[in-house]
């Protein structure tokens, strides 16, 4: 279901999926074809499906990606009940037979290294240092792309809020000058500073850089991951790309 055309109230407490897809400067004519992929496997695992639409404020102010960590005040907002949460982006498309990656948690934040591009992690990181102390080790740098957090994580959730807030103008800035990322850096500087253990799921589940990879001919990428992120390449190769993946693969899955 869609936030912002919401219509029904769920009172059973589900493992949630949330895929931020709204619309703004980038380009997301993708979009359905994530989604295909997505309510299949939501439906298989008994897993709620929301969509947001619409942003929390105006996407010229705060980028999407800044505005998924609102995700705690718009489940509540629409008195969704939830067990565990995960953030997904839109650009990800998953396999028809992947298990269930809530079971692989243990109820700690959960996400995948991303070590893919190892000299623009050090950028990014080199280039945020400045607004923390605790230094960030490009080992530990996960990707946002696909986390996985509960209840417990509202609170970091609400720092992470704070400290987009608190340096509005000087991260607008670095998203212009720097060009290494938006909210990535900040939130694995955040959480490893933070009480919260990182649980690292494999790789399997955010298979980033594909085409780096050399597996995204053939569709090869297709049977090494569970789930497919289309970055690490130019934006506008990302539609054809995944519409070509999604016409090999389409007969494995039924849409609802």
């Amino acid at each position: 279901m869609s936030i912002g055309n919401y219509q029904q109230t769920i009172y059973m407490s589900k493992n949630v999926v949330v895929i931020t897809a709204i619309s703004g400067e980038v380009d997301i004519s993708y979009k359905s074809l994530c989604l295909n992929t997505w309510k299949h496997w939501c439906n298989r695992h008994d897993v709620e499906l929301i969509i947001l639409e619409s942003g929390v404020m105006d996407t010229d102010y705060m980028k999407p990606t800044w505005q998924r960590w609102y995700v705690f005040d718009i489940l509540k907002m629409h008195a969704i009940d939830y067990n565990q949460v995960a953030l997904v982006d839109v650009d990800t498309m998953i396999h028809w037979n992947a298990p269930n990656f809530f079971d692989e948690t243990d109820n700690k934040f959960s996400a995948c290294v991303d070590n893919d591009n190892i000299g623009w992690v050090k950028e990014s990181i080199d280039g945020y240092r400045k607004f923390f102390k605790a230094e960030l080790d490009w080992e530990n740098y996960f990707n946002c792309g696909f986390i996985v957090i509960n209840q417990v994580h509202n609170k970091l959730c609400d720092e992470i809020k704070k400290f987009r807030n608190d340096n509005h103008s000087e991260l607008v800035d670095l998203q212009k000058t720097l060009k290494k990322g938006t909210d990535q850096t900040p939130v694995n500087y955040i959480v490893n500073d933070s009480e919260f253990t990182v649980n690292y799921l494999s790789k399997k589940w955010n298979l980033t850089h594909l085409n780096r990879k050399e597996i995204l001919q053939n569709n090869v990428f297709v049977d090494l991951g569970w789930v497919w992120h289309f970055n690490g390449f130019d934006k506008a190769h990302r539609t054809p790309l995944m519409q070509r993946t999604w016409d090999g693969i389409k007969d494995n899955y039924k849409i609802k």
